[in-house]
């Protein structure tokens, strides 16, 4: 797919590619060019959102370029994430060409490019789980029950009610199967056979 782009976007006459990375390494060396105005970035790379994490160490930086984030799924914490950490724009891989190009250009000279059914997303994401709860969610949606979620974590069990107790209050579930569905929903956990997708789409 990264080919297919770069085919496609070398053919604008006022667009100049500087490179492709299929991986994080590869694209924190690419981004050390501090000539690179735009960049097009997927928020999984080999299965991890190191996206998230290439545009956040991209926000740090003093000559930062504008991050448009490109993703094959519509996760609202996606989307929150991606305006959170100062991205300038959020395409879904579906965008013709011309959306792509024209998203490119505004971004380069200082604009945005977020779908309002992005904007909207981001700003009814729920918030985002602690990174233990994290933990717990995906082992829920292993199957574990809660005492051998807190031998796996070094918890006590009443430990484990008690996050389970506060993730259902905070996303208005009642149950296990409700809290794994909104955080698959959400791009809190990945779904059952999402990374292999992911790797597929995102892979050179």
């Amino acid at each position: 797919m990264a080919q297919g782009l770069r085919a496609l976007l070398e053919d604008e006459p006022d667009i100049e590619l500087v490179g492709t990375a299929g991986d994080l390494e590869t694209a924190q060396r690419l981004l050390a060019d501090n000539s690179i105005d735009v960049v097009l970035c997927d928020i999984v790379l080999r299965g991890e959102r190191d996206g998230l994490r290439l545009l956040s160490e991209a926000a740090r930086r003093k000559h930062a370029p504008a991050f448009i984030m490109f993703s094959a799924y519509r996760r609202p914490d996606y989307y929150r994430q991606a305006v959170e950490l100062g991205a300038a724009g959020f395409l879904n891989k579906m965008v013709s060409i011309e959306q792509l190009s024209r998203a490119v250009r505004a971004v380069a000279a200082g604009g945005s490019a977020f779908p309002p059914a992005a904007l909207r997303a981001a700003r009814s994401a729920l918030p985002r789980p602690s990174a233990r709860q994290l933990e717990v969610i995906a082992l829920v949606a292993e199957g574990y029950r809660n005492e051998e979620i807190a031998r796996r974590l070094g918890l006590q069990p009443k430990t484990v009610e008690g996050q389970l107790r506060r993730l259902f209050d905070q996303c208005g579930v009642n149950n296990r199967t409700g809290l794994v569905r909104t955080a698959e929903r959400e791009g809190w956990i990945q779904a059952p056979g999402e990374t292999g997708r992911w790797e597929e789409v995102a892979g050179n």
